[in-house]
Protein backbone atom coordinates (compact mmCIF):
# COMPACT_ATOMS: atom_id res chain seq x y z
CA UNK A 1 0.00 0.00 0.00
CA UNK A 2 1.05 3.82 -0.38
CA UNK A 3 2.25 5.74 2.57
CA UNK A 4 0.44 8.50 1.91
CA UNK A 5 2.51 10.10 5.12
CA UNK A 6 5.69 11.11 2.70
CA UNK A 7 3.20 12.66 0.10
CA UNK A 8 4.55 15.91 1.53
CA UNK A 9 8.32 14.98 1.92
CA UNK A 10 8.24 13.83 -1.68
CA UNK A 11 6.40 16.54 -3.44
CA UNK A 12 6.75 19.98 -1.43
CA UNK A 13 7.29 21.87 -4.65
CA UNK A 14 4.04 23.74 -3.32
CA UNK A 15 2.85 24.96 -0.41
CA UNK A 16 -0.14 22.65 1.07
CA UNK A 17 -1.41 25.18 4.04
CA UNK A 18 -5.04 26.37 3.88
CA UNK A 19 -7.63 27.70 6.06
CA UNK A 20 -8.74 25.51 8.37
CA UNK A 21 -12.53 26.81 8.17
CA UNK A 22 -14.09 23.67 6.84
CA UNK A 23 -16.21 21.25 7.99
CA UNK A 24 -13.14 18.69 7.35
CA UNK A 25 -11.12 20.89 10.15
CA UNK A 26 -7.94 20.39 8.39
CA UNK A 27 -5.72 22.94 6.85
CA UNK A 28 -3.41 20.83 4.16
CA UNK A 29 -4.35 18.81 1.05
CA UNK A 30 -1.82 15.92 2.94
CA UNK A 31 -4.38 16.09 6.13
CA UNK A 32 -7.30 16.27 3.51
CA UNK A 33 -6.03 12.85 1.42
CA UNK A 34 -5.61 10.92 4.58
CA UNK A 35 -8.58 11.81 6.06
CA UNK A 36 -10.50 10.38 3.15
CA UNK A 37 -8.47 7.36 2.75
CA UNK A 38 -9.73 6.52 6.46
CA UNK A 39 -13.35 6.91 4.79
CA UNK A 40 -12.82 4.89 2.28
CA UNK A 41 -11.49 2.14 4.32
CA UNK A 42 -14.66 1.63 5.93
CA UNK A 43 -16.28 0.53 2.70
CA UNK A 44 -13.49 -2.35 2.27
CA UNK A 45 -9.80 -3.27 1.65
CA UNK A 46 -10.22 -3.61 -2.31
CA UNK A 47 -11.74 0.17 -2.22
CA UNK A 48 -8.69 1.36 0.28
CA UNK A 49 -6.15 -0.28 -1.96
CA UNK A 50 -7.21 0.99 -5.22
CA UNK A 51 -8.43 4.68 -4.27
CA UNK A 52 -4.95 4.90 -2.42
CA UNK A 53 -3.35 3.88 -5.49
CA UNK A 54 -4.92 6.75 -7.66
CA UNK A 55 -5.04 9.46 -5.52
CA UNK A 56 -1.62 8.93 -4.29
CA UNK A 57 -0.09 9.65 -7.91
CA UNK A 58 -2.14 11.48 -9.38
CA UNK A 59 -1.25 13.79 -6.47
CA UNK A 60 2.33 13.05 -7.07
CA UNK A 61 2.07 14.45 -10.67
CA UNK A 62 0.36 17.86 -9.90
CA UNK A 63 2.99 18.41 -7.63
CA UNK A 64 5.76 17.29 -9.74
CA UNK A 65 4.15 18.20 -12.94
CA UNK A 66 2.31 21.01 -12.75
CA UNK A 67 3.17 22.62 -9.45
CA UNK A 68 -0.33 22.97 -8.24
CA UNK A 69 -2.40 21.40 -4.92
CA UNK A 70 -5.77 20.36 -4.47
CA UNK A 71 -7.59 24.13 -5.09
CA UNK A 72 -5.55 25.43 -8.02
CA UNK A 73 -6.35 22.11 -10.23
CA UNK A 74 -8.99 22.89 -13.52
CA UNK A 75 -10.57 20.99 -15.77
CA UNK A 76 -7.64 21.19 -17.70
CA UNK A 77 -5.56 19.59 -15.71
CA UNK A 78 -8.02 16.99 -15.46
CA UNK A 79 -7.62 16.33 -19.05
CA UNK A 80 -3.79 16.23 -19.16
CA UNK A 81 -3.60 13.82 -16.55
CA UNK A 82 -5.81 11.47 -18.39
CA UNK A 83 -3.87 12.13 -21.85
CA UNK A 84 -0.75 11.20 -19.34
CA UNK A 85 -1.56 8.08 -17.83
CA UNK A 86 -2.83 6.83 -21.01
CA UNK A 87 0.50 7.63 -22.61
CA UNK A 88 3.19 7.78 -19.33
CA UNK A 89 6.18 10.01 -19.95
CA UNK A 90 9.29 7.73 -19.96
CA UNK A 91 10.40 9.14 -16.76
CA UNK A 92 7.35 8.12 -14.86
CA UNK A 93 7.76 4.18 -16.08
CA UNK A 94 10.72 3.83 -14.30
CA UNK A 95 11.66 4.27 -10.60
CA UNK A 96 13.50 7.33 -8.56
CA UNK A 97 10.35 9.88 -8.44
CA UNK A 98 9.83 9.22 -5.33
CA UNK A 99 12.85 10.08 -3.17
CA UNK A 100 11.70 8.39 -0.19
CA UNK A 101 10.68 5.43 -2.26
CA UNK A 102 13.26 5.23 -4.90
CA UNK A 103 12.20 1.68 -6.44
CA UNK A 104 8.54 2.70 -7.01
CA UNK A 105 7.19 2.96 -10.12
CA UNK A 106 4.34 5.12 -10.05
CA UNK A 107 3.13 4.25 -14.00
CA UNK A 108 4.63 0.86 -14.90
CA UNK A 109 1.88 0.68 -17.88
CA UNK A 110 -0.61 2.91 -19.62
CA UNK A 111 -4.21 2.93 -18.50
CA UNK A 112 -6.26 1.73 -21.24
CA UNK A 113 -8.66 4.61 -22.66
CA UNK A 114 -12.58 3.49 -21.91
CA UNK A 115 -13.65 1.34 -18.20
CA UNK A 116 -9.94 1.45 -17.22
CA UNK A 117 -9.41 5.25 -17.40
CA UNK A 118 -13.37 5.76 -16.38
CA UNK A 119 -12.58 4.17 -12.95
CA UNK A 120 -9.84 6.27 -12.52
CA UNK A 121 -12.21 9.61 -13.21
CA UNK A 122 -14.46 8.13 -10.61
CA UNK A 123 -11.88 7.90 -7.93
CA UNK A 124 -11.07 11.42 -9.00
CA UNK A 125 -14.33 12.73 -9.16
CA UNK A 126 -15.31 11.36 -6.03
CA UNK A 127 -12.49 12.82 -4.22
CA UNK A 128 -12.75 15.68 -5.25
CA UNK A 129 -16.62 15.91 -4.59
CA UNK A 130 -15.98 15.25 -0.93
CA UNK A 131 -13.39 17.98 -0.46
CA UNK A 132 -15.85 20.57 -2.43
CA UNK A 133 -19.19 19.29 -0.09
CA UNK A 134 -17.28 19.99 2.98
CA UNK A 135 -16.03 23.92 2.10
CA UNK A 136 -12.41 22.25 1.44
CA UNK A 137 -12.63 23.48 -2.05
CA UNK A 138 -14.57 25.86 -3.77
CA UNK A 139 -15.96 23.45 -6.54
CA UNK A 140 -15.06 19.89 -7.87
CA UNK A 141 -12.96 20.19 -11.60
CA UNK A 142 -13.49 16.51 -12.16
CA UNK A 143 -17.47 16.92 -12.03
CA UNK A 144 -18.23 17.85 -16.01
CA UNK A 145 -15.38 15.80 -17.13
CA UNK A 146 -16.75 13.54 -19.72
CA UNK A 147 -16.55 9.86 -19.37
CA UNK A 148 -15.78 7.39 -22.80
CA UNK A 149 -15.87 3.93 -21.24
CA UNK A 150 -18.80 1.31 -21.55
CA UNK A 151 -20.28 2.29 -18.50
CA UNK A 152 -21.00 5.71 -19.46
CA UNK A 153 -23.91 4.66 -21.62
CA UNK A 154 -27.01 4.74 -19.93
CA UNK A 155 -28.26 1.23 -18.53
CA UNK A 156 -25.12 -1.19 -18.65
CA UNK A 157 -23.73 -3.64 -21.47
CA UNK A 158 -23.47 -7.00 -21.45
CA UNK A 159 -21.06 -8.41 -18.78
CA UNK A 160 -18.03 -9.81 -20.32
CA UNK A 161 -19.19 -13.37 -19.42
CA UNK A 162 -17.82 -16.84 -20.72
CA UNK A 163 -19.65 -17.68 -23.34
CA UNK A 164 -20.52 -21.42 -23.81
CA UNK A 165 -18.07 -22.43 -26.05
CA UNK A 166 -15.15 -20.28 -23.94
CA UNK A 167 -16.57 -21.81 -21.05
CA UNK A 168 -16.55 -25.56 -22.10
CA UNK A 169 -12.56 -24.95 -22.93
CA UNK A 170 -12.23 -23.41 -19.40
CA UNK A 171 -13.71 -27.07 -17.81
CA UNK A 172 -11.52 -28.98 -20.58
CA UNK A 173 -8.47 -27.50 -19.47
CA UNK A 174 -9.21 -27.46 -16.08
CA UNK A 175 -9.81 -31.61 -16.61
CA UNK A 176 -6.36 -31.94 -18.81
CA UNK A 177 -4.50 -30.11 -16.74
CA UNK A 178 -0.88 -32.04 -16.55
CA UNK A 179 0.12 -33.71 -13.51
CA UNK A 180 3.44 -35.35 -14.38
CA UNK A 181 4.97 -32.80 -11.76
CA UNK A 182 4.52 -32.11 -8.04
CA UNK A 183 4.18 -28.87 -8.63
CA UNK A 184 1.82 -29.25 -11.21
CA UNK A 185 -0.25 -31.27 -9.40
CA UNK A 186 -0.62 -28.81 -6.73
CA UNK A 187 -1.68 -26.42 -9.31
CA UNK A 188 -4.13 -28.39 -10.45
CA UNK A 189 -5.94 -29.29 -7.26
CA UNK A 190 -5.21 -25.09 -6.61
CA UNK A 191 -7.18 -24.37 -9.61
CA UNK A 192 -10.19 -26.61 -9.57
CA UNK A 193 -10.59 -25.21 -5.46
CA UNK A 194 -10.43 -21.48 -6.37
CA UNK A 195 -12.48 -21.57 -9.51
CA UNK A 196 -15.21 -24.14 -8.02
CA UNK A 197 -15.15 -21.57 -4.65
CA UNK A 198 -15.54 -18.41 -7.11
CA UNK A 199 -17.93 -19.98 -9.78
CA UNK A 200 -20.54 -21.25 -7.05
CA UNK A 201 -20.25 -18.64 -5.05
CA UNK A 202 -19.73 -15.49 -7.34
CA UNK A 203 -17.24 -14.07 -5.14
CA UNK A 204 -15.20 -10.48 -6.17
CA UNK A 205 -11.56 -11.34 -6.40
CA UNK A 206 -11.28 -9.24 -3.50
CA UNK A 207 -13.71 -11.51 -1.60
CA UNK A 208 -11.80 -14.28 -2.26
CA UNK A 209 -8.55 -12.90 -1.07
CA UNK A 210 -9.76 -11.87 2.54
CA UNK A 211 -11.91 -14.89 3.30
CA UNK A 212 -11.06 -18.62 4.72
CA UNK A 213 -12.77 -21.48 6.19
CA UNK A 214 -13.29 -19.45 9.53
CA UNK A 215 -15.95 -17.75 7.43
CA UNK A 216 -18.30 -21.14 6.36
CA UNK A 217 -20.74 -21.03 9.35
CA UNK A 218 -23.76 -23.27 10.17
CA UNK A 219 -27.01 -21.56 9.97
CA UNK A 220 -30.24 -22.60 12.39
CA UNK A 221 -31.16 -25.10 10.30
CA UNK A 222 -28.38 -27.01 10.31
CA UNK A 223 -26.83 -25.98 6.63
CA UNK A 224 -23.44 -25.19 6.18
CA UNK A 225 -22.98 -20.70 4.73
CA UNK A 226 -20.69 -18.70 3.79
CA UNK A 227 -20.35 -15.09 5.34
CA UNK A 228 -19.13 -12.77 2.86
CA UNK A 229 -17.91 -9.03 4.03
CA UNK A 230 -18.14 -7.48 0.65
CA UNK A 231 -18.03 -4.45 -1.58
CA UNK A 232 -19.32 -1.53 0.71
CA UNK A 233 -18.91 -3.89 3.94
CA UNK A 234 -22.14 -5.32 3.52
CA UNK A 235 -22.65 -8.83 4.72
CA UNK A 236 -24.15 -11.61 2.74
CA UNK A 237 -24.82 -15.28 3.88
CA UNK A 238 -24.53 -17.30 1.02
CA UNK A 239 -25.37 -21.45 0.84
CA UNK A 240 -22.60 -23.90 0.61
CA UNK A 241 -23.62 -26.32 -1.54
CA UNK A 242 -22.45 -29.99 -2.64
CA UNK A 243 -20.80 -29.26 -5.02
CA UNK A 244 -18.66 -26.11 -3.01
CA UNK A 245 -18.44 -28.59 0.62
CA UNK A 246 -16.92 -31.69 -1.84
CA UNK A 247 -14.26 -29.21 -3.62
CA UNK A 248 -13.43 -27.54 -0.15
CA UNK A 249 -12.68 -31.29 1.00
CA UNK A 250 -11.23 -32.57 -1.64
CA UNK A 251 -8.99 -29.82 -1.96
CA UNK A 252 -8.31 -30.14 2.10
CA UNK A 253 -7.45 -33.89 1.83
CA UNK A 254 -4.83 -33.00 -0.82
CA UNK A 255 -2.89 -31.22 1.82
CA UNK A 256 -3.83 -33.62 4.35
CA UNK A 257 -6.12 -31.73 6.64
CA UNK A 258 -8.89 -32.69 7.86
CA UNK A 259 -12.06 -32.51 5.48
CA UNK A 260 -13.70 -29.59 7.51
CA UNK A 261 -12.85 -27.59 9.99
CA UNK A 262 -13.45 -23.79 11.01
CA UNK A 263 -9.99 -22.88 10.62
CA UNK A 264 -7.64 -20.16 8.41
CA UNK A 265 -7.31 -22.13 5.85
CA UNK A 266 -7.75 -19.68 2.53
CA UNK A 267 -10.34 -19.40 -0.29
CA UNK A 268 -7.55 -18.52 -1.97
CA UNK A 269 -4.42 -20.19 -1.16
CA UNK A 270 -0.94 -20.13 -2.21
CA UNK A 271 0.51 -22.95 -4.14
CA UNK A 272 1.93 -24.18 -0.31
CA UNK A 273 -0.47 -22.61 1.70
CA UNK A 274 1.03 -23.60 5.05
CA UNK A 275 3.58 -21.56 6.60
CA UNK A 276 6.77 -23.20 7.03
CA UNK A 277 5.82 -23.92 10.96
CA UNK A 278 2.67 -25.44 9.60
CA UNK A 279 1.05 -23.08 11.81
CA UNK A 280 -0.87 -20.83 9.73
CA UNK A 281 -1.88 -20.39 5.93
CA UNK A 282 -1.00 -18.16 3.58
CA UNK A 283 -3.07 -16.33 0.41
CA UNK A 284 -3.05 -14.93 -2.40
CA UNK A 285 -3.78 -11.04 -2.68
CA UNK A 286 -6.15 -10.27 -5.29
CA UNK A 287 -3.50 -8.70 -7.46
CA UNK A 288 -2.13 -12.40 -7.47
CA UNK A 289 -5.32 -13.58 -8.36
CA UNK A 290 -5.25 -12.02 -11.48
CA UNK A 291 -2.04 -12.69 -12.29
CA UNK A 292 -2.60 -16.18 -11.20
CA UNK A 293 -5.48 -16.46 -13.31
CA UNK A 294 -4.15 -14.37 -16.30
CA UNK A 295 -1.86 -17.60 -16.65
CA UNK A 296 -4.32 -20.24 -16.35
CA UNK A 297 -6.70 -17.88 -19.45
CA UNK A 298 -2.94 -18.34 -21.33
CA UNK A 299 -2.77 -21.94 -20.57
CA UNK A 300 -6.49 -22.30 -21.72
CA UNK A 301 -5.66 -20.62 -24.99
CA UNK A 302 -2.35 -22.16 -26.30
CA UNK A 303 -4.31 -25.15 -26.10
CA UNK A 304 -7.20 -24.29 -28.36
CA UNK A 305 -5.19 -21.96 -30.51
CA UNK A 306 -3.87 -25.04 -33.13
CA UNK A 307 -7.65 -25.28 -33.70
CA UNK A 308 -9.43 -22.13 -33.20
CA UNK A 309 -7.10 -19.14 -32.98
CA UNK A 310 -10.77 -16.81 -32.75
CA UNK A 311 -11.48 -19.12 -29.31
CA UNK A 312 -7.50 -18.32 -28.15
CA UNK A 313 -7.81 -14.94 -28.52
CA UNK A 314 -11.23 -14.74 -26.58
CA UNK A 315 -9.88 -16.48 -24.02
CA UNK A 316 -6.47 -14.43 -23.72
CA UNK A 317 -9.18 -11.36 -23.26
CA UNK A 318 -11.06 -13.11 -20.15
CA UNK A 319 -10.42 -11.63 -16.44
CA UNK A 320 -11.09 -13.33 -12.94
CA UNK A 321 -14.01 -11.19 -12.47
CA UNK A 322 -15.62 -13.17 -15.49
CA UNK A 323 -15.91 -16.31 -13.67
CA UNK A 324 -18.56 -14.42 -11.70
CA UNK A 325 -20.32 -12.79 -14.21
CA UNK A 326 -20.92 -16.52 -15.82
CA UNK A 327 -21.90 -17.73 -12.21
CA UNK A 328 -24.63 -14.78 -11.52
CA UNK A 329 -25.25 -15.59 -16.12
CA UNK A 330 -25.67 -19.05 -14.87
CA UNK A 331 -27.97 -18.37 -11.97
CA UNK A 332 -30.21 -16.03 -13.80
CA UNK A 333 -31.75 -18.67 -15.75
CA UNK A 334 -33.59 -19.91 -12.72
CA UNK A 335 -33.12 -17.54 -10.22
CA UNK A 336 -36.08 -14.60 -9.89
CA UNK A 337 -34.01 -11.07 -10.17
CA UNK A 338 -34.51 -10.64 -6.43
CA UNK A 339 -32.97 -13.48 -5.37
CA UNK A 340 -29.94 -12.93 -7.72
CA UNK A 341 -29.36 -9.55 -6.58
CA UNK A 342 -29.37 -10.64 -2.88
CA UNK A 343 -26.97 -13.57 -3.73
CA UNK A 344 -24.48 -11.36 -5.75
CA UNK A 345 -24.18 -8.63 -2.93
CA UNK A 346 -25.62 -5.69 -5.33
CA UNK A 347 -26.01 -2.17 -3.61
CA UNK A 348 -29.40 -1.92 -6.84
CA UNK A 349 -31.38 -4.18 -8.38
CA UNK A 350 -30.62 -2.77 -11.41
CA UNK A 351 -27.14 -3.86 -11.61
CA UNK A 352 -28.33 -7.61 -11.34
CA UNK A 353 -30.53 -6.47 -14.39
CA UNK A 354 -27.46 -6.72 -16.81
CA UNK A 355 -27.95 -10.62 -16.22
CA UNK A 356 -31.43 -11.03 -17.34
CA UNK A 357 -31.52 -10.09 -21.87
CA UNK A 358 -35.26 -11.92 -22.35
CA UNK A 359 -36.40 -8.86 -23.57
CA UNK A 360 -33.97 -8.63 -26.24
CA UNK A 361 -35.34 -12.15 -27.21
CA UNK A 362 -38.86 -10.65 -27.20
CA UNK A 363 -37.71 -7.53 -29.04
CA UNK A 364 -36.80 -10.07 -31.47
CA UNK A 365 -39.62 -11.75 -32.01
CA UNK A 366 -41.63 -8.81 -32.39
CA UNK A 367 -39.70 -7.32 -34.75
CA UNK A 368 -39.04 -10.08 -36.59
CA UNK A 369 -41.73 -9.06 -39.50
CA UNK A 370 -41.42 -5.15 -39.14
CA UNK A 371 -40.02 -3.38 -41.85
CA UNK A 372 -40.94 -1.22 -45.57
CA UNK A 373 -43.16 -3.36 -47.35
CA UNK A 374 -43.19 -1.94 -51.09
CA UNK A 375 -43.88 -3.35 -54.32
CA UNK A 376 -41.96 -3.07 -57.10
Amino acid sequence: MHDISTLSQTHDVVSETRTSHNRLGVSSDKEALSLFLRRAARRSDETLRRYTRELVRFTAFIRKELIKGYADITVADVETYVHFMQAPWPHWRQPGIDHNNPQKVYFPNPVKPGKSTDQIITVLSSFFSYLHTTGYLQGNPVSGFDKTGEKFARGHSEPRYFFEDEWQALLDSLTSYPEKTKRQQQEKARLHYVIAITYGAALRQSELAHHTCKNIRTDNQGDLTLEIHGKGRRLRTLPVNEHMLQAIIQYRRFHGLSDFARDSFPLAPLLCPATPNAESYRSMTPRQIRKWFSQFMEHCARRVEPQDTDLANRLRGKTFHSLRHTALSHLAKVMDIEDLSIFAGHESITTTQQYYTPEKHRLKQLTRDHGLMTSR
